[in-house]
């Protein structure tokens, strides 16, 4: 067919005025060689649905139109914490650049008389441009009360998720868990605060003992120790 065989006419064709190497191309694009002409267009059909294929093919990460960032700043975290607060900062800039609404916790245990609880809700899910000056007035001290944190960022995601119809994911850092819930306690409020719309990612920085339950409950968990600031960055945008 492409050939034209036999064809005496002096009028120019489509194969004549096709290269050399796009006749090879199509040759080989089929195993066997075409017999008719509904048999010709089945190459370029091929293609086409390889091109419409590709574009997923290179998007491996979905980010949550919702992120929570919930950060250990307990003592445990003192030596981590410059790290952790560029990591994190690179990672809420990426948010933002995507349209995620992003939110901004600290948690380490009551460290004041007037102070309940140890988690501490410092930004409101917004467009996460006051993450970075926010993270940098930080200060350490305390224990990490991981589950009691973790619960609580949990339902707020979920409320969120619920008001916007979107994902939300809650990140934490975490160096650890000072137990300030039981293994019943904990595994009974995860799996009050989980659902479809609301996913955890867990990132244990630091040499401190793992929370297997907080670890076990995550949807994404990742461990950093002593790495460099690239290490810290990864763990992060992998979260």
């Amino acid at each position: 067919f492409l050939m034209r065989v036999g064809d005496d006419s002096n009028d120019t064709t489509a194969a004549e005025t096709t290269s050399e190497s796009a006749v090879e191309s199509s040759t080989a694009a089929s195993s066997t060689p075409a017999t008719s002409g509904t048999d010709a267009p089945q190459p370029s059909e091929e293609s086409g649905a390889k091109d419409s294929s590709s574009p997923a093919s290179t998007s491996t990460v979905e980010l949550a139109p919702n992120t929570l960032l919930l950060v250990d700043t307990s003592a445990n975290m003192t030596a981590m914490f410059d790290a952790t607060q560029q990591a994190l900062s690179g990672t809420a800039g990426k948010l933002s650049q995507s349209n995620s609404q992003v939110a901004l916790w600290n948690y380490s245990s009551p460290i004041s008389e007037a102070a309940t609880v140890g988690y501490r809700d410092n930004l409101g899910f917004g467009n996460g441009a006051a993450v970075p000056e926010t993270l940098a007035a930080f200060g350490t001290g305390g224990v990490p009360q991981s589950r009691s944190a973790t619960i609580a960022a949990l339902n707020t995601a979920a409320d969120q998720a619920a008001g916007t119809n979107q994902k939300a994911r809650v990140v934490i850092v975490t160096t650890g868990t000072e137990l300030d819930m039981d293994e019943a306690q904990f595994a009974a409020a995860l799996d009050s605060a989980k659902s479809d719309n609301v996913e955890l990612s867990v990132v244990h920085v630091g040499p401190g003992a793992v929370d297997e339950q907080l670890k076990n409950g995550a949807d994404n968990f990742t461990s950093v120790d002593a790495g460099t600031q690239e290490d810290f960055n990864a763990a992060m945008d992998k979260a």
